[in-house]
């Protein structure tokens, strides 16, 4: 049943709809005090805001459609790939510490520990979303002194400028902590 027909009939003063199929209706809003969904199919449908005083829902079936299951999956799966590949590459500039040929990789190592320090600072002070801010500007940051460090004047000029235009978010989340 359509969510426009539903709310004619209710309107009409019909209040039993059980086991009715609403399978991804939107009653955003609506008004159905009263009405009886027991046994109905309301997966994906939307009462955000409903009036839902003295609604029944005795064993309706309710959660997410299979098609939005397998899409939410896949994204968290993608989202966990990323996460790891992610968590090995600053794994590996952690590592660079050690490196004790080579004194650029090691100052690399450093601004990678105090990066994660930052962050993790941040996000237990502020949350993910400024810890994320945070966590872009000081990559910034961190690039234009590495290419500072190694000699590449024009990188580390041309960096300088992306960091002064581009991570004024991080500059005022630091200064907020």
């Amino acid at each position: 049943m359509k969510a426009a027909e539903l709310l004619r009939l209710y309107e009409a003063g019909r209040r039993d709809f059980g086991d009715e199929s609403l399978r991804g209706q939107n009653f955003k809003g609506k008004n159905l005090s009263g009405a009886d969904f027991s046994g109905a199919d309301i997966r994906s449908a939307n009462f955000t805001n409903a009036n839902l005083t003295g609604a029944n829902f005795t064993q309706a079936k309710a959660g997410l459609q299979r098609r939005w299951v397998i899409g939410l999956m896949l994204i968290a799966f993608l989202l966990s790939a990323v996460s790891g590949f992610l968590s090995g590459f600053i794994g590996y500039l952690v590592a660079l510490i050690f490196d004790s040929g080579n004194l650029e990789n090691q100052i690399a190592g450093w601004v990678a520990i105090a990066i994660l320090v930052a962050f993790f600072i941040i996000v237990f002070r502020r949350g993910i979303v400024a810890g994320a801010g945070a966590d872009a500007g000081a990559f910034a940051v961190s690039v234009a002194v590495l290419g500072a460090v190694t000699g590449a004047v024009a990188f580390a000029v041309e960096d300088a400028f992306a960091v002064a235009v581009g991570s004024w978010p991080f500059l005022v989340i630091l200064a907020g902590c």
